[in-house]
């Protein structure tokens, strides 16, 4: 659908960056180009579904790591890497609630 959609991200674990109940703006041709860290993602995670997290780093093996950034967020080593193929798009921006 034209390339981008918009979804809405529930939950504490992006906070402050993304607050709860936000919604974001998501390409996914975006996800082709080069992804540095920070890069906000949207990701289909297969123990957790749709998720959108930060960047913390690609692994020598390409795999991804995503960190949330509250601190009851889910820990980096219990979401564990994520493949290319799993990557979504990438969110560009963030509309909070009003």
């Amino acid at each position: 659908m034209f390339g981008f959609h918009f979804c809405k991200v529930t939950g504490v674990s992006m906070s402050p960056r993304i607050p709860e109940n936000s919604y974001v703006f998501v390409v996914p041709w975006l996800k082709i180009f080069n992804l540095k860290e920070g890069s906000l993602l949207k990701v289909f995670h297969p123990r957790y579904g749709f998720i959108v997290k930060s960047l913390a780093q690609v692994d020598r093996n390409g795999l991804f790591w995503l960190k949330g950034h509250h601190k009851t967020s889910v820990p980096i080593e219990k979401l564990g890497p994520v493949g290319k193929s799993q990557i979504q798009g990438k969110v560009l921006w963030v509309f909070p609630p009003k």
